[in-house]
Protein backbone atom coordinates (compact mmCIF):
# COMPACT_ATOMS: atom_id res chain seq x y z
CA UNK A 1 0.00 0.00 0.00
CA UNK A 2 0.79 3.40 -0.74
CA UNK A 3 1.79 5.97 1.73
CA UNK A 4 -1.12 7.86 3.36
CA UNK A 5 -1.39 10.92 5.40
CA UNK A 6 -3.84 11.00 8.22
CA UNK A 7 -4.43 14.37 9.41
CA UNK A 8 -5.03 14.52 13.60
CA UNK A 9 -8.02 16.56 14.57
CA UNK A 10 -8.87 17.31 17.85
CA UNK A 11 -12.57 18.00 18.15
CA UNK A 12 -14.79 19.67 21.07
CA UNK A 13 -11.23 21.82 22.01
CA UNK A 14 -9.48 24.84 21.11
CA UNK A 15 -5.81 23.06 22.92
CA UNK A 16 -3.42 20.67 21.23
CA UNK A 17 -3.83 17.11 21.85
CA UNK A 18 -7.06 17.62 23.97
CA UNK A 19 -10.78 16.60 23.06
CA UNK A 20 -11.98 13.95 20.88
CA UNK A 21 -8.83 12.85 18.36
CA UNK A 22 -10.15 11.61 15.30
CA UNK A 23 -8.39 11.39 11.67
CA UNK A 24 -8.69 12.54 8.55
CA UNK A 25 -7.68 11.07 5.60
CA UNK A 26 -7.98 13.60 2.38
CA UNK A 27 -8.38 12.54 -1.41
CA UNK A 28 -9.60 8.41 -0.45
CA UNK A 29 -10.70 7.35 -3.45
CA UNK A 30 -8.09 5.11 -4.46
CA UNK A 31 -8.69 3.27 -1.30
CA UNK A 32 -10.78 -0.21 -0.71
CA UNK A 33 -13.32 -0.28 2.76
CA UNK A 34 -10.54 -2.94 3.62
CA UNK A 35 -7.72 -0.85 3.41
CA UNK A 36 -9.83 2.19 5.04
CA UNK A 37 -10.34 0.24 7.75
CA UNK A 38 -6.57 -1.27 8.04
CA UNK A 39 -5.47 2.39 8.25
CA UNK A 40 -8.24 3.48 10.63
CA UNK A 41 -7.27 -0.07 13.17
CA UNK A 42 -3.45 1.52 12.85
CA UNK A 43 -4.59 4.69 13.33
CA UNK A 44 -6.47 3.35 16.84
CA UNK A 45 -8.25 6.89 16.80
CA UNK A 46 -12.21 6.47 17.91
CA UNK A 47 -13.18 7.61 14.23
CA UNK A 48 -11.19 8.10 11.52
CA UNK A 49 -12.92 9.86 8.24
CA UNK A 50 -11.81 8.96 4.42
CA UNK A 51 -13.55 12.22 2.42
CA UNK A 52 -13.68 10.91 -1.21
CA UNK A 53 -15.37 12.47 -4.50
CA UNK A 54 -18.87 12.59 -4.78
CA UNK A 55 -21.17 13.83 -7.42
CA UNK A 56 -24.15 14.54 -6.00
CA UNK A 57 -22.45 16.89 -2.80
CA UNK A 58 -19.48 18.34 -2.31
CA UNK A 59 -17.79 15.62 -0.87
CA UNK A 60 -18.54 11.99 0.39
CA UNK A 61 -17.43 10.91 3.93
CA UNK A 62 -16.72 7.47 5.23
CA UNK A 63 -16.53 6.63 8.94
CA UNK A 64 -14.37 4.01 10.39
CA UNK A 65 -13.81 3.03 14.27
CA UNK A 66 -10.51 0.96 14.61
CA UNK A 67 -13.24 -2.25 14.72
CA UNK A 68 -16.12 -1.16 11.88
CA UNK A 69 -17.28 1.34 9.65
CA UNK A 70 -20.10 3.81 10.62
CA UNK A 71 -22.72 5.13 9.20
CA UNK A 72 -22.61 8.21 10.54
CA UNK A 73 -19.75 10.49 13.04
Amino acid sequence: MKTINVFHYDAFTNKPNMGNPAGIVLEADGLTEEEMQRIAEKVGFNETTFVLFSEVADIRMHYFTPGYEMDLC
